[in-house]
């Protein structure tokens, strides 16, 4: 495919190459109606020429992700087809993908686990709309901070629902390392298929290897098929034998003999992370500066002798006070404008992790308390379920309330009044 940097597409000006795949390349690209950085994926014209499904499956890869608005999956802004090529455009993220930090050397088990569920919620969020990966890979996993994934390129998807496949039976889709035995074999695929790729990741993350090595891919594929797992442990004794235990679980060559979904995977892997209350992925850890440090309270020194409704910052241990009124804005201080949020998550990490300006809405009832989103760019979540606006969420102690990726949890007395 012909260089294209320096070239317009679409309204966004193409300046650097970030890499190339079997159908695509990938550029970064600045969009100067938003003045923004972002990547555009194009699609190699030959294909389109070669075969026509190729653009089916594009298009469908643009729609599919369009629609998983997710804090540990990359947002696609816009799709295009202009002068015979066709392009998506997506969130562009600078500091590279879990591949550039895996090199042959073990990770922390605690950060293998904390990464695996960032990268496991994003699946399941996908798993329970219909919609499977079949790529899943270090490659594919950017990281915005250490410890905050994103899952890219839904190149491969495949929807649950279609009536009709876009790719050829006995066709093997995937990368050879990551790639399933059914899908080395060519056979229909599910959702396990990614929970196996996972489980390959989360291997090689706490190994620093690959399960199976062979020179060619080939062989790889049958490694997938015939070969038994090595046990994690043999290669590195201190991780916990229950973490050795959902390795081998997701990646049994049998897919009846795996997690059922996702979700039960995310389940082992939270209670293996909460022997060390390492905090999950998908969620930045806030720099906070030496002179607010006095703002900073630890639940356990103080918890006990609080009364009224209030918020713990999960990355830090920073309690929030709620004011006694009856909405409540949460946010981030703009100094270009006159509002000011009555809760100001800015301090506590919120410009990283994607807290809008106007963000949410505390409203005290005589139900109780209730959070609303405002339209915010990356959502309000309670317990992990998207808050739609104006339908506000009722909230009970010790409930998760997620802003963009900032982690709140909310406390209130049994004996407090509203």
């Amino acid at each position: 495919m012909q260089s294209l940097i320096n070239s317009m597409l679409g309204g966004y000006r193409l300046v650097e190459e970030l890499g190339t795949g079997g159908m695509a390349t990938v550029y970064k690209a600045f969009q100067p109606k938003l003045e923004r950085w972002v990547a555009v994926k194009v699609l190699d014209p030959t294909y389109i020429s070669d075969d026509s499904e190729v653009l089916a499956r594009f298009r469908r890869e643009a729609k599919a992700i369009a629609l998983l608005r997710h804090p540990n999956i990359l947002t696609v802004y816009d799709y295009g087809e202009e002068e015979g090529l066709a392009f998506i455009v997506m969130e562009y993220v600078e500091s590279g993908t879990l591949k550039d930090q895996l090199r042959g050397v073990p990770f922390d088990w605690e950060r293998a686990i904390a990464l695996s569920i960032g990268v496991g919620r994003a699946l399941a969020f996908a798993h329970e709309r219909g919609i499977i990966h079949r790529d899943v890979k270090p490659a594919n996993i950017l990281l915005p901070s250490q410890d905050w994934p994103l899952l890219a390129d839904f190149g491969l998807v495949k929807l649950q629902q279609s009536r009709r496949a876009l790719t050829q039976a006995g066709m093997i889709l995937g990368t050879p390392d990551y790639t399933s035995p059914e899908q080395a074999l060519g056979e229909p695929t599910d959702h396990r298929a990614d929970i196996y790729a996972l489980g390959v990741v989360l291997f090689e993350m706490v190994t620093g290897r690959l399960p199976y090595l062979a020179e060619k891919a080939f062989d790889v594929l049958l490694m997938h098929i015939n070969d038994p797992l090595p046990r994690p442990r043999d290669l590195v004794p201190d991780i916990p034998s229950k973490l050795e235990n959902i390795i081998i679980k997701a990646l049994r060559k049998s897919p009846e003999e795996r997690y059922p979904a996702m979700q039960d995977m995310l389940d082992n892997l939270v209670s293996t992370q909460e022997m060390t209350h390492t905090p999950a992925a998908g969620f930045v850890t806030p720099r906070i500066d030496e002179t607010l440090h006095h703002a900073t309270v630890q639940i356990d020194s103080i918890q006990s002798a609080l009364k009224g409704p209030r918020f713990i910052v999960i990355a830090t241990g920073s309690l929030l006070i709620i004011p006694d009124k009856d909405e409540v804005l949460i946010g981030r201080a703009d100094p270009r404008s006159n509002i000011v949020p009555d809760i100001d998550l800015a301090l506590y990490g919120g410009g990283s992790a994607g807290v809008s300006r106007q963000h949410a809405r505390l409203l005290r009832g005589g139900d109780g308390w209730a959070v609303e989103d405002l339209r915010s760019t990356n959502g309000t979540y309670v317990n992990d379920q998207s808050v739609s606006p104006s339908r506000p969420a009722p909230l009970s102690d010790g409930d998760s309330v997620r802003c963009g990726h900032l982690v709140l949890t909310f406390h209130i007395d049994e004996t407090d009044t509203l």
